[in-house]
């Protein structure tokens, strides 16, 4: 990270930018206008960004294969929606997505189950304050528990069991997969503290999803049955999975789209 940045800054200063390193580029100019930003604080927000959007986003992704292989009768559900509105001539594009709510609600599920930041990024109180009878003096670090609010009984009924139909809405509506108007699951936390990457988020899991089970049947390994997938979980700043999902794809669409 830190040759990477001292070449980006060569390159600036003999105005030689590529496009691919716009970034980059930006932030050495804010730096050598001597602005706020130095070379950690550089390499810290470069870190953030690649990791906020590919370590969240794959373990999530790993999680919801890992489920619903798990549920074979998931899957077929999750086609089928995927057949009446996408169908098999075309590949489900992003403008699809909205449409897909049975897909929706099984990453609202896995957001449920397997949230990929357990415990959000910390928070510092600025001032003493009293929430639901609790006295929070200032400058108290906190943590929001999303791995044991998506497992509360007083909230959901059979909290280890991963059933997507429970976040069906009964009026038809679109699924919200952020946190939605009951804040029952917060995945990326909530107010004006909450993930800025959200919407970012969503799209690529939601994309990632939708390519995957459109185009393959998927099924474990030979000798393993679907409902002895292992769903151990490992606990830090991320929650992937203990031992590495194995999964067996088969074609489902016409040859000419794997092209």
């Amino acid at each position: 990270m830190q040759r990477l940045l001292r070449n980006t800054e060569n390159k600036v200063r003999v105005r030689r930018v590529r496009w691919t390193l716009l970034m980059f580029s930006c932030l050495c100019q804010v730096k050598m206008g001597k602005k706020h930003m130095d070379d950690v604080e550089i390499k810290a927000l470069i870190q953030d960004m690649i990791a906020a959007a590919t370590d969240t986003s794959a373990v999530t992704n790993e999680w919801a294969m890992a489920e619903v292989i798990k549920h074979p009768q998931v899957l077929k559900t999750i086609q089928q929606e995927l057949d009446s509105i996408v169908g098999q001539d075309r590949m489900v594009q992003e403008s699809d997505l909205v449409h897909l709510n049975y897909l929706r609600c099984v990453v609202r599920e896995t957001f449920r189950m397997h949230p990929a930041g357990p415990f959000l990024i910390p928070h510092q109180s600025t001032r003493a304050t009293t929430i639901n009878g609790y006295y929070i003096p200032k400058n108290t670090r906190v943590f929001i528990n999303t791995h044991g609010l998506g497992r509360n009984t007083k909230i959901w009924d059979n909290v280890e069991e991963f059933k997507p139909e429970r976040h069906w809405p009964h009026d038809g509506s679109r699924v919200e997969i952020s946190h939605g108007a009951d804040f029952k699951i917060l995945p990326f936390s909530a107010g004006k503290r909450k993930c800025p990457g959200a919407p970012l988020g969503i799209t690529l899991v939601l994309m990632a999803l939708a390519r995957l089970f459109q185009s393959f049947d998927w099924s474990p390994p030979e000798g393993l049955r679907p409902e002895d997938i292992d769903t151990t979980e490992v606990y830090g700043m991320t929650m992937p999975k203990a031992q590495p999902l194995i999964a067996i794809p088969r074609p489902r669409l016409p040859a000419h789209l794997y092209d």
